[in-house]
């Protein structure tokens, strides 16, 4: 499985090979060379078979994990120091769940309100927070927590908090960072239940 750091990378690599070969493909059709046209528009669709070849794998190996409660998950940018878990789980009205956010860098803020919660619960729904996760950054080093509110009608029990980036280029990115990859590892529940369930 490819790293974050590395799967952005190729598919940064990737997106700048093709637009060149685009590019070279273009100019030798108009300079009547269609040989080099030719070897171009070859090398950027090579170059774009290896590329999804990587993006196809990563989602074929990921693997359905089950954290227990305390695990974390780690999420990546240039590095992977913002860290999220299950703190506790509570029943009302409705169901809250506490999720603590770490980070054990040494200078750079995250931002776990770059993230996106869904609950899957022991009937297989997916349920949305009620509420988000605040945009404030997390200096590194520190810690907080947030309780998330899901509806009245999401089941605790045997229930998963599936945690990944939000929609945006990361679902390119193939490997580890892709967030499709990101909800395939889930935040177990039910022995962080503190009260009800």
């Amino acid at each position: 499985m490819l790293p974050p750091f590395i799967g952005a990378l190729l598919f940064l690599a990737t997106a700048g090979i093709v637009a060149l070969a685009l590019v070279v493909a273009v100019w030798s059709r108009i300079r009547g060379d269609r040989v080099l046209s030719r070897r171009a528009l070859l090398a950027g669709g090579l170059m774009a078979l290896v590329y999804l070849g990587f993006w196809t794998l990563g989602l074929g190996l990921a693997r359905t994990t089950l954290l227990p409660p305390g695990e974390s998950l780690s999420f990546c940018g240039l590095d992977c120091h913002l860290h999220v878990s299950v703190a506790g789980v509570r029943r009302d009205s409705d169901l809250g769940v506490t999720v603590r956010f770490t980070s054990n860098a040494r200078q750079a803020p995250e931002w776990p309100g770059k993230l996106q919660f869904r609950l899957l619960d022991g009937s297989g729904k997916e349920f949305a927070p009620l509420n988000e996760v605040p945009d404030s950054m997390l200096r590194a080093g520190e810690s907080w927590m947030h309780e998330l509110r899901f509806p009245a009608g999401a089941n605790a029990a045997r229930a998963a908090l599936l945690v990944s980036w939000k929609p945006g280029l990361d679902y390119f990115v193939p490997g580890a960072g892709n967030p499709l990859v990101q909800r395939r590892r889930r935040l177990a529940l039910s022995a962080a239940t503190g009260t009800g369930g």
